[in-house]
């Protein structure tokens, strides 16, 4: 194995966690089975008197694998909110199939809400970034955008808006007393899922679609395959574009005989 190859790899000191579109289809079921709702972020001003859920989904990588999730959701009956982030730090936004992938899951029933990144900001106050990318996010979804998410607030610190206009993923958790779990690295802390459950609590949970739905086992690599989609699409672009700058000057010497 290569150095560079080496990288993708988990090192094997981190167990990561079992995940699969199996399993948690087991989870749906056991939580709904146990009397769980599923509510929307951005339906959490009015949760319901039975036990309940806010699911979410930080759409950190792969719209397509966001899809995919939300396919197997509305499969199982349940409600949850998927984060976008449209910085185009790891896939952009406004390619077409990724506006389709969004769209689908909206067009199923889905909460569409922003993930935001304190360190991407081109406007002078974080605030007026979330307010630009809201918007931005409601064109091309064509639908209103209700709640907020940060990205990667371990590495770059917690952020909490000042603004009241949308539902902040982590401020909710708190103002409901909810027990937040999250899949986050496929590394468990002191709850999984399917513990989290047994505990009989309100739950807050973060269920990333590339941990659950991409069957490999190491993140790492995972994260590699996706890189290696999105460098050879972004390469037959260029390379498609390069070509029809050679029929353009075909056409432009025929003209001229």
């Amino acid at each position: 194995m290569s150095q560079s190859s080496a990288a993708w790899v988990t090192p094997p000191q981190f167990k990561l966690a079992n995940l699969s579109p199996a399993i948690y289809r087991a989870f749906l079921s056991k939580a709904k089975q146990a009397g769980y709702a599923f509510v929307r972020f951005g339906e959490s001003d009015r949760v319901p008197s039975q036990p309940y859920i806010l699911l979410r989904h930080d759409i950190d990588l792969s719209p397509r694998y966001a899809a995919e999730m939300a396919k197997l959701e509305r499969d199982a009956g349940i409600a949850s909110t998927y984060f976008v982030l449209i910085d185009g730090q790891f896939y952009n936004i406004l390619r077409p199939d990724n506006i389709r992938h969004l769209r689908t899951i909206h067009d199923l029933g889905f909460e569409i809400g922003l993930h935001f990144s304190v360190t991407q900001s081109t406007k002078a106050s974080v605030e007026d970034e979330i307010e630009y990318q809201v918007r931005t996010l409601e064109s091309i979804i064509e639908a209103p955008v209700r709640s907020i998410s940060q990205h990667d607030p371990v590495n770059t610190g917690a952020y909490r808006p000042v603004s009241s206009r949308y539902v902040d993923a982590y401020a909710a958790f708190d103002r409901l007393g909810l027990l937040y779990v999250s899949d986050s690295g496929k590394m468990w802390r002191q709850y999984t899922f399917d513990t989290a459950l047994d505990t009989g609590r309100n739950l807050c949970l973060l269920a990333h679609p590339i941990s659950w739905i991409c069957e490999k086992y190491d993140l790492l690599s995972v994260i590699h395959d996706i890189k290696e989609e999105e460098v050879t699409a972004l390469t037959n672009r260029f390379s498609t574009f390069a070509h029809n700058h050679i029929t353009y000057y075909q056409k432009r010497m025929a003209e001229e005989e």
